[in-house]
């Protein structure tokens, strides 16, 4: 359980990234998206450009959601059991 909230902090980390667009560009930037790329669902929601030059990435963040909501049932479902 203790990866799906790690899951959830690297994907964060995406999306700080991709929200300013210089960060996007340098080289530890591109592993944090290339690397996370993996765990984003393709929900199919519009990307939202920012102020700073890049966008923000709506797919990663619904997914962020769903995952902090598993991690909160399977919370609930071992503090029963």
């Amino acid at each position: 359980m203790n990866m799906l909230i790690i899951v959830a902090v690297l994907l964060t980390a995406r999306v700080v990234v991709l929200y300013f667009g210089v960060l996007s560009g340098t080289p530890p930037g591109e592993a944090v998206i290339a690397g996370t790329n993996l765990f984003v669902l393709p929900l199919g929601v519009d990307e939202v450009r920012s102020l700073y030059g890049g966008y923000f990435d709506a797919n990663a963040s619904v997914t962020i959601m769903l995952i902090l909501l598993v991690e909160w049932l399977l919370s609930a479902l071992r503090a029963r059991f």
